[in-house]
Parts: structure tokens; C-alpha cells; sequence
């Protein structure tokens, strides 16, 4: 990669780190919808090297919450996300190899609904939702986990609903994304995706993660939770039209 484009893919990476440390989600959406939008790198290639950088920021954003994760949801999602994952990471290989242009307008399609999804502050139900619910959202979450690395949406607005509190609820998303980057990293290296450029970049984007995961515990912005999403919301959105209009142009 030239430098200029190192250079927007680190400024992605921060403002992703940032985000997904005060809110729990966007870090993988964001620098992929960055990088796909601009074209900088192969979908497969980004998606190995969100999956490394996911693994630090959401290992640093977990320590001292680890208390607050709620362990029956994280067990029934990963149940199914887990298995998903690894037919979404197949399924790229495919569509890298024989349908470029078509996973490029996938993933455009996946960040624009992504964003109108996380735009809205989901009302907590009454009760826990029923584990088979929770098991289809750990199954969608997977698919999206294995082709592109970004598998917050179903669990985000699965989990916000449910009638449990913020931190609870932020720290089980992170567990689960922990426990995913752990399972993804470790199936993309028999498939050879964690290539030398990958570690490359990775060791660059290193001291990025360190401090924006860092600002984002200590320095959270003076806005509203809603804020914060909506604001997630319209960039995503540019994103993702950005991203499909490749296809058609």
C-alpha cells in the first residue's frame, strides 16, 4: 500500500477504535466501509487485519469490565455465530475469487442497513429473549463476522433490547467480539490470509489502537448515547453508498 493510503486507513482505524470503545460496535464497519469505499485494499485482506486489530481494542476495552458480562447470552450466541463464521469466511473466499464486484456491493448493501439499524435505540423487553432467538442472532452475526469481520449489527440491536444494564450489555457485545476475533484469526491462518503485509500493517495500526481504545475510556464525548449512534448512523450510511456505487458505476 502507498503511504497516502496507510494514512487513511490508520485515521480509520482510530476514529473506529474510538467509537466501538465508548459505544461497543462500528470499529470492523467502519474501516472496512472506509478502505471498500475508497478502494484501498481486497475486502479478504482488510477483514484479516480488522480481525487482529478488533482483538486488542476489545481486550483493552474489556479489562476491569469483565464482571459485567451477562455469560448466558455470550454462551447461546456463540453457539451459533461461531459455526456461521467459518461458512461467511468460505463464502468471501468464493465471492473474492469469482464475484469481486459483487461482495463489494454485499458489503455496501451490509453497512447502509447496518447504519439504520444502529440508528434507533432499541426499547428493553420485559424478559430475556428465548435462547433459540439468541442463537439466530449469534448465526446472522457469524455470517457477517466471517465475510467482512464486522458482525456487531444483529447483536446489537438483539442485545439493547434486552432488560439488562449499559454496561452489561456493552461488555457481553465485547466479550463476544473477543472470543469471535480469537476464532476468526485462528481459521483465516490455515486458509492463509494473515499474510506478512497483514502483520505489516498491523504493527503500524498498534500504537493507533493503544490510543484512541485508551481516549475513548478515559475521554468518552459529552454526547448522548442516541447522539453517538446517530452520528454513527450518518457516517455509516455515506459508507455504505460510497462503497456500493462501485458496483454500478
Amino acid at each position: 500500500m502507498e503511504a497516502e493510503s496507510i494514512l487513511f486507513l490508520l485515521t480509520a482505524v482510530a476514529l473506529g477504535c474510538y467509537i466501538q470503545t465508548v459505544t461497543g460496535f462500528a470499529m470492523g464497519l467502519i474501516v472496512m466501509g472506509v478502505v471498500a469505499s475508497l478502494q484501498l485494499a481486497p475486502i479478504a485482506f482488510i477483514a484479516a487485519l480488522i480481525s487482529l486489530i478488533g482483538l486488542v481494542n476489545v481486550t483493552m476495552a474489556l479489562y476491569k469490565s469483565h464482571h459485567h458480562i451477562h455469560w448466558h447470552t455470550l454462551k447461546i450466541v456463540i453457539l451459533g455465530m461461531i459455526p456461521a463464521m467459518v461458512g461467511g469466511v468460505l463464502l468471501l473466499d468464493y465471492l473474492s475469487e469469482n464475484f469481486v464486484q459483487t461482495l463489494q456491493l454485499i458489503l455496501g448493501v451490509a453497512i447502509i442497513i447496518s447504519g439504520m439499524l444502529l440508528m434507533f435505540k432499541p426499547h428493553p423487553q420485559a424478559q430475556l429473549l428465548s435462547s433459540f432467538s439468541t442463537w439466530l442472532t449469534g448465526i446472522a452475526s457469524g455470517i457477517l463476522a466471517g465475510m467482512f469481520s464486522t458482525g456487531a449489527p444483529p447483536l446489537i440491536y438483539t442485545l439493547y433490547k434486552q432488560p439488562l444494564s449499559i454496561k452489561a450489555i456493552r461488555s457481553t457485545i465485547l466479550a463476544i467480539f473477543l472470543i469471535s476475533s480469537i476464532a476468526r484469526i485462528s481459521f483465516i491462518s490455515t486458509q492463509g490470509h494473515i499474510t506478512i503485509d497483514v502483520i505489516t500493517l498491523f504493527l503500524y495500526s498498534l500504537p493507533i489502537v493503544f490510543l484512541f481504545t485508551w481516549l475513548g475510556k478515559k475521554h468518552p464525548p459529552v454526547l448522548s448515547d442516541i447522539a453517538m449512534r446517530r452520528s454513527a448512523f450518518g457516517l455509516l450510511i455515506l459508507l455504505g453508498i460510497s462503497t456500493t456505487s462501485s458496483f454500478f458505476f
